[in-house]
């Protein structure tokens, strides 16, 4: 996979006309600094074709990556070789990267000549360079693991929203290394950034995996206990007295492996419950990291402990970020809101939950509580001597989360609602599939 992808890829035009524009442009603006040594614009319109090339022209190639197989009727000829679906993806996110490497290869030299004429931090823009190598890497991971969706606007959509958080992420890392200079906060930034990263580049492959994959195989118990590792790297900038970073990175990871968890169809228990009962423990951890929506539920349970962790780590460093009514309804209303749409498929679309991904559902739903949120809010707004009374007439997650932010929620009754909808959550959707929910614990804890 990873030889035919690289070759095709290499011979491309799109390849050929990227490196071919990139030498020019670095050739320009190697002339630029000559002229105006340390200018400003002369740096900006270096890094401009760097992040052009890396975060958007290669990224880009691999939109099609998945899809176009199953177009051209080539994929499942490769599924009958000895190729899993994860190798399948990584094959081609290693094949799109190594043309990158092509790329930043070529624009090494450039910067050590931009060093030699003076006002250039070498160390900061090597750092920079390796942020946008994994940069490239994220967003490349993302098209390709969106590309497994036939619906082309669907990809797309997903393309840009993911796509407009990795850019403000990188932006911001940018913005801290045009100064020059690296504080030590700056540096645990720059460090959760690439945690954060890393662990995108194996979300997003393990999503594309886990969808041209069959049921039988399991890729779901990788992908949350990777989860929870990152989680307790993150954990760790804790000796750096970083909270803010703790849990802001540790809340991407954990809210993206708990929307893939819950959204995942019920696999054959027989076959991927096997290695989950040789002990007691194992069996256990069934509950959180066997595949399917089931085993979500419960990953979503133990996320909430994950983030109890982070919060408690931010207390120890001396800021109590859960000291009012108020934050306590913020923090179980954001947990709601990423499985709040759970209640809705497992109401109305029952069937389809049971043998089918429902990710692209699950979008729709919350862009529709989205607008909810939007009209709540405007109508708060123009109501503002009534704003509690709407609020709490419209007690959906996302309405509560935005009415902590305006400082709307210390009363009782919304912290009761908050932690109720928590529970309805979890329990609707087990009430609603009582038979595979028996089956899947009698599969579980039946002695072989």
């Amino acid at each position: 996979m990873l030889v035919k992808e690289l070759r095709q890829g290499m011979r491309t035009n799109m390849f050929t006309i990227a490196f071919i524009l990139l030498q020019t442009f670095m050739v320009l603006c190697l002339l630029a600094g000559i002229g105006s040594p340390g200018s400003g614009g002369a740096d900006a319109f270096f890094w401009f074709f760097i992040v052009s090339t890396l975060l958007v022209v290669q990224p880009l190639r691999g939109f099609s990556a998945l899809s176009s197989e199953y177009q051209l009727n080539t994929m499942d000829l490769i599924q009958l070789t000895r190729l899993d679906a994860w190798r399948i993806t990584l094959g081609k996110w290693t094949a799109l990267n190594a043309q990158s490497l092509l790329l930043i290869t070529g624009v090494l030299p450039y910067l050590v000549m931009r060093y030699f004429l003076g006002n250039v931090n070498f160390v900061v823009d090597l750092l920079g360079l390796a942020l946008i190598s994994v940069g490239s890497g994220l967003t490349t991971a993302i098209t390709i693991g969106c590309s497994v969706f036939k619906n082309f606007l669907l990809r797309g959509v997903l393309v840009i929203v993911f796509g407009i958080g990795t850019t403000i992420l990188f932006v911001g890392a940018m913005e801290v290394l045009d100064n020059r200079s690296i504080a030590k906060d700056e540096l645990l930034a720059l460090g959760s950034a690439a945690v954060a990263g890393v662990y995108g580049i194996f979300f997003f492959l393990s999503f594309g995996a886990s969808r041209i994959s069959p049921l039988s195989e399991n890729l779901a118990t990788r992908k949350r206990l990777a989860a929870i590792l990152a989680v307790l790297v993150t954990y760790s900038l804790y000796l750096f007295d970083a909270p803010e970073a703790i849990l802001a990175v540790s809340s991407v990871i954990l809210a993206l492996g708990v929307v893939d968890a819950i959204t995942e169809p019920l696999p054959i228990f027989a076959r991927v419950l096997q290695p989950f009962k040789k002990n007691f423990l194992l069996r256990l951890s069934a509950l959180f990291l066997c595949p399917g929506w089931i085993g979500g539920l419960g990953f979503f349970f133990l996320a909430i402990f994950l983030w109890l962790g982070a919060f408690g780590l931010a207390i120890l460093s001396g800021e109590n970020l859960l000291d009012r009514t108020r934050d306590w309804v913020a923090f179980f209303s954001g947990c709601n809101v990423l499985v709040f749409p759970l209640i809705i498929i497992h109401l109305f679309f029952r069937k389809l939950s049971q043998r089918e991904f429902t990710f692209a559902l699950y979008i729709f739903i919350q862009a529709c509580l989205f607008v909810v949120t939007l009209m709540v809010s405007a109508m708060a707004e123009a109501m503002s001597h009534y704003e509690e009374v709407i609020f709490a007439s419209i007690p959906i997650p996302s309405v509560l989360l935005f009415a902590s932010a305006e400082g709307e929620t210390d009363g009782l009754y919304f912290l009761l609602v908050s932690v109720c909808t928590t529970f309805l959550c979890i329990i609707i959707p087990r009430l609603r599939n009582r038979s595979h929910v028996k089956e899947f614990l009698r599969e579980l804890f039946s002695s072989e």
